[in-house]
């Protein structure tokens, strides 16, 4: 009998929310319209007098939201009870069998709970965070390899048998209309207790609700390849929901708060969870009559329904039949139970997908000669065919492509072609868009309105079509038959059915068993299954149980089946557990056996009368007084059948004479962990809890090793009677000790000991089971002798014995448990164990051993170790009693020959080969190792000793490969793995394999690696003993200074660098797991750095820098203003200041317009600086998504001091709409300022920034566009809102979306965005298009979004179209007209980034003569015949413009340069080079513009890339000789030379190879091509105001000077250089009405655009000089500034912001991870031609490609190395997530913040290699040295003590022990090993009272690790450890006179009677020298006894002694 926990009533938690909820939403607003009495009504319709009940739920175990990883497919003990029941009401309601699932328990999803059951969710499911540690048994084992898989089964991997206490259960309650969501404790059923986290209606009634999960499989077009490639297992990202069906409906609700609703074709009969998404069953009715398959899968809410087709001998058919029905999914194994109405018959089925020649075979089936999927996929073709359906009878209004807010499509016709391919996208982010988040409910509000009225119009025939195309589909998934029951199951005159309640459970020894309960037969069928072989799974023979229900609870491993007679009885597997034993329940629902026997007298009971436990007194007639069930045994029964156990028939089905019948317990249901819901039969449910298997460790691990080393039958046999023992009726709270004295109790008992005096400490009195207890008469009630003595030996005796005793003076007695051995002892040696005794006490050795590396379990090798004594006194084994009584000399006894066996009965026994007579001990083992003995190999049992594996492997291979040379290291030469006889041996864990290229490694790595990948933690090493604990400290100290750089983070972590874990878990966020949890990690990091953009507070401006002046430029420049000088300079939002003094002779009129003039000139600079601003806060933070971008307003009025009257432009002339481009850039500069890596940035917020029709917002906001674009954002916006934006037509908004599309698929030759840009350019329209009207700087944007998205392609139409563009005539009539220049060069550059660097190669373009064409289009000729589809068209010439017959070079010429520049980039080419040669007389410099010389030699210096040099002399020699005589000289009369010509191609020369040299070393801050360019730039600022300047005219000094200013800032990107400061401050200066006609907007928007780039990103960012980032620069920065604010002539005002995509993120930062701030610290760079460069951080450092190393080398810091060809990567990631690089300070060292001066860092290197240690160090200093809270709380607490107080000569020297270890640990930075040395000191302390002699072990392991090799030890000098060992030897030689004889007796083996107070004084002895025991050699024989020493590998100092002892040495 098992007792149960009393029930607990339980009622649904949904049920009070369901009695609160307004029902539907269109119910709820009509009752809310209507009067009082419509909602009387409504509540009166809700009142029902009859007990019937439309409700049902389902329970299961809350999953665990931290550990989302799919793709963990190992069969755990959770997952495979996965199984999926469909959700439904019953069917049968008076056997309401409620079908239940917690088939989720093993998924994940993320809830939002309250903050009340927060801190719980994340404590329970904490366990849960390494499935492998499922099957572990103690804290260790997720070391050990335990993932059990599909094919091991069977196999006894380590069971959890404890409880997780306190778990979360989740409901979901369905009643009517309504499904209810909560969530609340498992033990409290309170409804306060409990969360509601959802709750969903629905207009129609609910038929089916359950959770389930789909997968976000990418989409593809089917083919066979595709087919092949796919295995079995779910892709894609998993989507958590909650699916609901209604009578129209499958509605799926997320946990992300997204919702899809699908109409379905059919009526769904059921819905069951599968391992690829859902499987719907049709209801067979007549409205699915034309449907031809039954059954159908679903993979996503976005994709269609498909048939399932069914495999059975080689047959595959599409399954369309009724019979079929479905009773049971589980997800792993993918595997189904079918029930065929036909025959009766139960089968089971694989669910796998469809193969290739199955979905050929398939559709040749279905009338279709080839599948559909070759060509084009099916699922499109089904979806046309549904519109095609549909739209003509769809209500008016409706479209199928509208939004789903106002469609029915979109919520009935789920199958459109966009939902299809956008299944990857949330809603939000889909084609069909819904808004904003807040209107999806709203979605589904109106959805559920259209299904009533809407729908009921659309005629019958749409069905049809509709049906037509789910038949057309192809199946996607396959039922693989697998086994069926036999005929022989069918029992006749018994009505079939098909199984109610199916599971499948493992037992207790991992044998797995498919269970299905048949409610027809009243009989539960068991099968048991082999999943040895994953792809032959064997089911075994079918054995049957009558029953009345059952129900699985795979946590104990059990299955409790509720009896006809209304017993629950438990199962572990086939084998009966025990009946379990409910308390606490109403009268009422307690059965009554004697009422059933009394009523049913015709059938026969299989129970006996237990008339013989009633009193004598009491007749036969009377009724008992207690309920005999519940003292009924469960025994045996008999029937005909022997796989059919026969009960009779249910009592309430047959009339019991009158009598009333008592309520009775019906159904068990809702299994979660070990709660079960007891359902009776009058509606009442009540919770359970049954016990648990244990509740200590210690017997959870001896279960487990007895598990492992027994064989089936004894194994079940052992664990039932065990659980039956321990959870028998009146059990108590179970103390450890009392635990395990009934373990040790029952395991005696099986091992054959029937005497009660064999059992320790009275085993008589504890009751195995309740079969075996005997009933024993009180012999006196005065008590007796033995009474007494009982109580001497309890453990309360041993409790309170030593104060007692010391108080009252007693005499100790010796402090054991003595074993009462009896004379009269019998020895049961055919007990089921007692054969197995040797291998069950050398298991548990090996386990005693084991638990030795534990700390955390030293107070249970007490109890095992008397344990053990025990059994091997009985088997004579000598030395192991021996070895227990050295370790517990007080718990064990020592070693007499009084063994209980005899030699007949032992020779039964099974002799294990592995065992040996000297017993194995791990610390012996150890210390020989570390002394660098030879030693075995180790003996392991797999998952017996893991603790011991790993440790053997590791310091055996630390040791043999630090101490011996050219030894080939293998892991598994230090351990052997042993199998007991009869069980199955275990092959070495695969998992203990290096995952990690330790080939070059030294030993020290390698054993760091095994350390990281066995899971050791730092939490796991404390646990270990100090002498393990200090070897492997040791390893970890080697590499701890430089460890390699590609390890992972937890091999970092082991080392205590989180500095460099912190970089390895950036590599690790790129493992495929969680793509949206990746990204979410990298947000919270980039959060450090870049701040949230919030809304301004009323009253304040913004200029939208706030976000920059932050920490990081801060540290970068902390010594002056420039940062701050810098935003005032690029502020646009405040009014300016106009300071004019009004002289007397002005009138106030004149005076106001000078003021407004002056204003007019100053908004001039105004409007240019939003460019600049961009760059200075690009991608500087994040926006809050719940709130629109704020953007700083384009202040353009002024302020008059000293009163600051405003100033506005109304009295004078300005130009219409001069602030329109303005405005764009100011869009763009706030968009830009938005990180790419920013989170939900999607296609809802964007539309939320949307402004209204006001014309300043919705320029502001095409800008916008423009710059998500540039950042990549845009291409989160969905088609419908882009097509929303273009249908508009505003030209500013048009630019920017095209710009910004084509700017985010760069170089993707996106076919989508190709034709939108197509509909904007006429070349790419077919000849008889419709003429469109499109504005000229659209069509400019359109022709360079075709280069963008076809960069680098060479693609041969788009080469040919733009080649003719750039040449493109004006006209016809009045087009192409106006701007033609702009045009053309957008052709051009166009034309240069598709054949970027292609000049050259065979990329297809020769027969197009591509350069020959520029050239010609470049240097002039006659007008060549036009090509193309557009030739026609321009055979009317323009009416405006009259070029005549050749080229016109001023449109043609600046494009057709730069594209062969580009597309030549690079190449060296000398002819095209020559080409572009400035001419070398003044004959031939008539021929070409000025200007046009700049680009020439800007083309030449791209072609010849590699010969640019950053001197002087190299742009000296780009001018011709016969011009530079001429250049900036006086002029000459004399000579006939054209001065004016000659001065503008030189200026014009050197500002192209300026700009040249820029770009060659832009981003690169090299101090050569930085001092020419400065040189440059001030010969020509000095020029602007010098008269010589007239000779080459002041625009073109003004032009050449802002070409150089930009190529040196380029050059400076984010350095924030202060010379360039400078010039820029002179620069902008120049504002007001005498320089207006030179300084234009073109000029302040080139300076402010070089201010800029010297802080781009705010520092975080300098400039590439890449091919994509040169051309990109070329388009940003083209030398033809606009003259006007609106002036798009020469080039579009939008190609500015381009720079963007030229932007590298190279800026290292150093943060101190202690603090974590950042920080300054110095940085190393080698480049790969061997140059070092240093400088400190945070800094920018040179082009990746160009360096080999870089590393934080600091003496303040910890060394960070990035190497190329190792971690390259990380520091790639780094960059470009702007993410800090984690560094980790020295002990005692300061920042420089902190310590400029250094002197304490100083100090601190000096004291940390300093190898002396002072003799008495004070405390103070070691508080000083460190900032941690460990040291001042250890100082304060162990060393600051009593300072008053005179201490001892122990006390003392034990302080200045401990003080001098402390000072070594934080001087040295090894507080980790601190407690080691404290653990070693207080050992020699306290030598004299050691109860055991664990802490002498380990003080002798490390000695001989320091002292015993050649391995000189890192962490700690050998003075210090030689001085305890000193120590140690004096306190010994004192003990050596006292003990002497005690010690001769050991050695010879005589009888040992050893006093009390010696004991421990001769084990630690013993087991400091190592003293043997035992030798048997003659005592005359001295060369004998060397020879037996020697060979026992004694030490010479253990010789010494033993010599000494055996008086052959005085």
């Amino acid at each position: 009998m098992i007792a149960a926990t009393d029930p607990q009533e339980f009622i649904p938690g949904g049920r009070q929310q369901a009695l609160r909820h307004p029902g539907p939403p269109d119910l709820a607003q009509s009752l809310k319209n209507n009067s009082a009495d419509d909602l009387l009504s409504h509540k009166f319709k809700k009142v029902s007098l009859t007990e019937e009940s439309n409700e049902w739920w389902a329970i299961r175990k809350s999953p665990n939201a931290f550990t989302e990883r799919k793709e963990k497919l190992s069969l755990t003990r959770e997952q495979v009870n996965n199984g999926s029941r469909s959700f439904l009401p019953p069917e049968n309601k008076s056997h309401s069998e409620f079908l239940y699932d917690d088939s989720w328990s093993c998924k994940s999803m993320e809830t939002n709970v309250s903050n009340k059951t927060n801190r719980r969710v994340s404590d329970v499911n904490a366990s849960k965070l390494h499935q492998s540690k499922r099957f572990s048994l103690d804290a260790d084992s997720k070391c050990s390899s335990n993932k059990s898989y599909l094919g091991q089964s069977g196999t006894h991997e380590n069971v959890k048998f404890k409880s997780e206490m306190g778990y979360m259960e989740e409901e979901l309650y369905v009643k009517g209309n309504l499904v209810v969501w909560t969530k609340g404790l498992s033990y409290n059923l309170y409804e306060n207790a409990r969360t509601t986290i959802c709750s969903y209606s629905s207009v129609h009634p609910v038929k089916h609700a359950t959770w389930s999960t789909f997968y976000c499989e990418r989409p593809e077009f089917k083919s066979m390849e595709n087919m092949e490639n796919k295995d079995d297992v779910p892709l894609g990202d998993a989507l958590h929901c909650v699916c609901i069906v209604d009578s129209q409906n499958l509605r799926v609700y997320t946990m992300d708060s997204e919702d899809f609703i699908t109409t379905l074709p059919f009526q769904v009969l059921k819905v069951w969870n599968t391992k690829f998404g859902i499987l719907l069953e049709k209801e067979n009715n007549e409205q699915n009559r034309d449907i031809q398959a039954s059954m159908f899968s679903l993979t996503h809410p976005l994709d269609e329904v498909s048939p399932m087709v069914i495999s059975k001998q080689g047959c595959t058919n599409i399954i369309n039949d009724e019979h079929l029905q479905v009773v049971y999914t589980l997800e792993n194994p993918s595997i189904c139970m079918m029930y065929d109405g036909s025959t009766g018959l139960h089968s089971v089925y694989r669910i796998r997908r469809v193969k290739q020649d199955e979905w050929i075979d398939t559709a040749n089936k279905t009338n279709n000669a080839t599948p559909s999927g070759f060509s084009i996929s099916n699922k499109f073709k089904s979806h046309m065919s549904m519109i095609e359906g549909y739209k003509n009878c769809m209500p008016p209004g409706i479209s199928p492509f509208s939004s789903r807010a106002t469609s029915v499509a979109s919520s009935h016709f789920p199958s459109s072609p966009a939902g299809t391919l956008s299944r990857c996208h949330t809603p939000a982010a889909s084609p069909l868009p819904t808004g904003s988040p807040w209107l999806l409910r709203l979605s589904r509000l109106h959805s559920s309105r259209l299904t009533g009225d809407t729908m009921s119009t659309i005629p019958d025939r749409m069905n049809l079509d509709t049906t037509q195309s789910y038949n057309a589909t192809d199946p996607a998934f396959c039922l693989d038959y697998l086994w069926s029951e036999s005929t022989s199951m069918l029992q006749e005159g018994i009505l079939n059915g098909p199984a109610t309640s199916v599971y499948l459970i493992d037992d207790l020894i991992g044998q797995w068993y498919l269970c299905y309960f048949v409610l027809n037969r009243l009989q539960l069928s068991i099968v048991k299954i082999d999943f040895t072989n994953p792809n032959c799974i064997v089911f075994g023979m079918n054995r049957s149980i009558s029953a009345k229900d059952s129900v699985a609870i795979p946590h104990l491993h059990m299955l409790a089946i509720l009896e006809h007679t209304g017993n629950v009885v438990l199962y572990s597997g086939l084998t009966i557990v025990g009946k379990l034993h409910i308390g606490g329940v109403l009268a009422q629902h307690v059965p009554s056996p004697f009422v059933v026997r009394r009523s049913l007298k015709q059938f026969t009971s299989p129970f006996p009368r237990r008339s013989s436990l009633l009193p004598s007194s009491q007749t036969s007639s009377e009724v008992p007084r207690f309920d005999d069930h519940l003292l009924s045994p469960v025994l045996p029964t008999s029937s005909k059948n022997p796989n059919v156990l026969q009960f009779p028939l249910p009592a309430e089905n047959y009339n019991l004479g009158g009598e009333s019948v008592k309520t009775y317990l019906r159904g068990l249901r809702d299994s979660i962990e070990n709660r079960v819901t007891l359902q009776y039969s009058d509606g009442s449910y009540y919770r359970v809890s049954l016990p648990q298997m244990v509740s200590t460790t210690l017997v959870e691990n001896c279960l487990n090793v007895l598990r492992q080393i027994l064989q089936s039958n004894a194994t079940i046999t052992l664990l039932t009677r065990w659980y039956a023992t321990r959870n028998s009726p009146g059990t108590i709270e179970l103390t450890v000790e009392k635990e395990w004295e009934m373990f040790t109790a029952l395991l005696l008992e099986l091992l054959g000991y029937e005497n009660d005096q064999s059992s320790e400490g009275g085993l008589a009195d504890t009751a195995t089971t309740p079969s075996c207890a005997a009933k024993r008469q009180r012999q006196s009630a005065f008590g007796s002798e033995s009474d007494w003595k009982r109580l001497q030996h309890s453990d309360t005796h041993y409790a309170v014995i030593d104060g007692v005793g010391n108080v009252l003076k007693f005499t100790k007695e010796p402090y054991r448990r003595q074993l009462k051995i009896d004379s009269d002892v019998h020895v049961n040696s055919k007990s089921i164990l007692f054969t197995h005794i040797k291998i069950i006490q050398y298991s548990l050795h090996l386990l005693y051993e084991d638990l030795k590396l534990n700390t955390l379990c030293k107070h249970d090798l007490p109890l095992l170790a008397s344990f053990l004594s025990k059994l091997a006194m009985d088997l004579g084994n000598k030395y192991y009693v021996m070895h227990y009584w050295r370790d517990f000399p007080d718990q064990c006894p020592i070693y007499t020959d009084s063994s209980q066996f005899s030699a007949t009965d032992l020779k039964n026994v099974i002799q294990w080969s592995a065992i040996t007579d000297e017993p194995t001990n791990i610390f012996g083992h150890f210390s020989r190792l570390f002394n660098g003995e030879t030693t075995d190999s180790y003996p392991i049992v797999a998952n017996v000793n893991v603790r011991s594996r790993n440790m053997m492997q590791l310091c055996g291979i630390y040791m043999h490969g630090v101490t011996k040379e050219n030894v080939e290291l293998n892991y598994d030469n230090f351990i052997k793995y042993i199998s007991p006889p009869g069980v199955k041996s275990k092959a070495p864990d695969a998992n203990l394999k290096v995952n990690y290229d330790v080939t070059n490694d030294l030993t020290e790595q390698k054993v760091v690696l095994l350390m990281a990948e066995l899971g050791i933690t730092t939490r796991d090493l404390e646990t270990y003993p100090a002498g393990v604990n200090f070897v492997l400290h040791d390893a970890l100290w080697r590499c701890r200074e430089n460890p390699p750089t590609d390890w992972p983070p937890e091999a970092f972590n082991l080392l205590q660098r989180p500095d460099l874990a912190s970089q390895a878990q950036i590599i690790e966020s790129k493992k495929p797991y969680s793509h949206a949890k990746q990204k979410y990690t990298m947000f919270g990091q980039i959060n450090e750095n870049l701040p949230i953009i919030n809304q301004v507070v009323e009253g304040n401006h913004e200029d939208g820098m706030e976000d920059v002046d932050g920490p990081l430029l801060k540290l970068r420049f902390s010594d002056d203003m420039r940062v701050s000088e810098c935003r005032r300079w690029l502020q646009s939002s405040k009014s300016v200041s106009v300071d004019l003094v009004q002289r007397p002779d002005v009138s106030d009129h004149d005076f106001i317009e000078d003021q407004e003039k002056q204003l007019y000139a100053i908004c001039t600079r105004t409007m240019a600086l939003p460019v600049g601003r961009g760059m200075f806060t690009l991608r500087t933070a994040t926006p809050v998504i719940t709130e629109p971008l704020p953007i700083p307003h384009l202040c353009l009025t002024g302020k008059a001091p000293p009163r600051g009257s405003s100033v506005e432009l109304t009295h004078i002339d300005t130009p219409a709409n001069m602030n329109l481009w303005p405005l764009f850039h100011n869009g763009v500069a706030n968009g830009l300022r938005i990180d790419p890596d920013a989170m939900n940035i999607d296609s809802t917020w964007i539309i939320f920034n949307k402004p209204r029709n006001n014309m300043e917002t919705v320029m502001e906001h095409a800008g916008f566009l423009m710059a998500l674009g540039l950042n990549g954002h845009l291409k989160n916006l969905a088609i419908l809102n882009t097509f929303d934006y273009l249908v508009k037509f505003q030209e500013m908004t048009s630019v920017g979306i095209l710009l910004g599309l084509s700017a985010a698929n760069r170089a993707t030759s996106n076919l989508v965005l190709t034709k939108m840009l197509g509909v904007h350019i006429e070349t790419l329209l077919p000849p008889t298009s419709m003429e469109m009207d499109v504005p000229q700087n659209l069509q400019v944007a359109a022709l360079f979004g075709i280069g963008l998205v076809y960069q680098g392609t060479a693609h041969r139409h788009m080469t040919e179209i733009l080649l003719t563009e750039i040449g493109r005539p004006p006209g016809p009539e009045m087009e192409n007209s106006v701007d033609r220049e702009s045009y053309s060069l957008a052709a051009g550059l166009a034309l240069g980034l598709v054949t970027l660097r292609q000049g050259g190669k065979p990329s297809g373009l020769s027969d197009l003569n591509v350069p020959d064409t520029l050239h010609y289009y470049m240097v002039g000729g006659n007008k060549r015949p036009l090509l193309g589809s557009q030739k026609d068209k321009y055979k009317v010439p323009s009416f405006q413009i009259r070029e005549g017959s050749s080229v016109n070079l001023d449109v043609t010429a600046p494009g057709a340069t730069l594209a062969l520049g580009l597309m030549y980039l690079g190449t060296g080419n000398k002819a095209i080079a020559d080409w572009m040669a400035p001419p070398q007389t003044q004959y031939l410099l008539d021929f070409v513009r000025p200007d046009f010389l700049m680009l020439r030699t800007l083309s030449r210096a791209l072609i010849l890339w590699n010969e640019i040099s950053p001197d002087k002399e190299w742009i000296e020699n780009q001018v011709p000789n016969t011009i530079r005589p001429y250049c900036m000289v006086k002029p000459s009369p004399l000579m006939d030379v054209d001065y004016e010509g000659m001065n503008q191609a030189y200026c014009n020369i050197i500002a192209g190879a300026c700009f040249a040299l820029g770009l060659r070393f832009a981003g690169s801050a090299d101090e050569v091509a930085f001092a020419t360019l400065l040189d440059y730039c001030h010969m020509f600022t000095s020029l602007t105001s010098k008269s010589i300047a007239e000779l080459a005219g002041k625009p073109t000094i003004e032009t050449c000077l802002n070409v150089v200013l930009l190529s040196v800032s380029m050059v400076m990107a984010g350095t924030g250089n202060l010379e360039i400061m400078r010039i820029v401050r002179f620069l902008r200066r120049r504002v007001g009405i005498l320089s207006s006609a030179v300084v234009t907007y073109g000029s302040h928007l080139a300076i402010h655009m070089a201010l800029g780039l010297l802080f781009l990103g705010g520092g975080r960012y300098t400039l590439s000089n890449s091919p994509a980032s040169v051309a990109a620069l070329i388009c940003a920065f083209y030398p033809k500034f606009p003259t006007h604010s609106n002036d798009n002539r020469y080039h579009l005002q939008a190609f500015r912001h381009l720079y963007v995509m030229a932007v590298e993120p190279r800026l290292i930062i150093p943060k101190d991870i202690t603090v974590g701030r950042m920080c300054y610290a110095n940085i190393c760079v080698i480049k790969l031609d061997g140059t070092t460069l240093n400088f400190r951080g945070p800094g920018l450092i040179p082009d990746l490609n160009t360096l080999y190393k870089v590393s934080i080398k600091d003496e303040r810091y910890w060394p960070v190395v990035f190497e190329r060809e190792r971690n390259w990567d990380q520091l790639i990631k780094l960059l470009s997530s702007c993410c800090c690089i984690d560094v980790k300070p020295r002990a005692g060292c300061l920042s420089y913040t902190e310590d400029k001066l250094g002197f304490q860092s100083d100090l601190a290197h000096t004291l940390m290699k300093s190898k002396v240690v002072p003799w008495d160090p004070p405390p103070k200093a070691i508080e000083s040295f460190s900032s941690d809270c460990v040291v001042k709380y250890f100082t304060d607490h162990f060393l600051n003590v009593h300072k008053d107080r005179e201490y001892s000569h122990e006390e003392a020297k034990f302080k200045q022990n401990i003080t001098r270890a402390a000072y070594d640990c934080v001087i040295k930075d090894k507080l980790s090993i601190m407690p080691v040395f404290v653990n070693l000191i207080k050992t020699v302390k306290d030598l004299n009272v050691l109860k055991s002699t664990m802490e002498l072990w380990n003080l002798r392991m490390i000695k001989d690790f320091v002292l015993g090799n050649r391995l000189r030890s890192t962490l700690t000098n050998s003075e210090f450890i030689l001085s305890l060992h000193h120590q140690t030897i004096m306190i010994m030689d004192e003990w050596e006179e006292e003990i002497r004889p005690l010690l001769k007796s050991y050695i010879l083996g005589e009888p040992l009677v050893c006093p009390q107070n010696l004991q421990h004084k001769l084990t630690n002895y013993i087991t400091f020298y190592n003293i043997p025991y035992d030798l048997e050699h003659d005592s005359e024989d001295l060369v004998q006894l060397m020879c037996k020493t020697m060979s026992m590998n004694c030490s010479s100092e253990t010789i010494d002694k033993i010599l000494r002892i055996l008086d052959y040495i005085q």
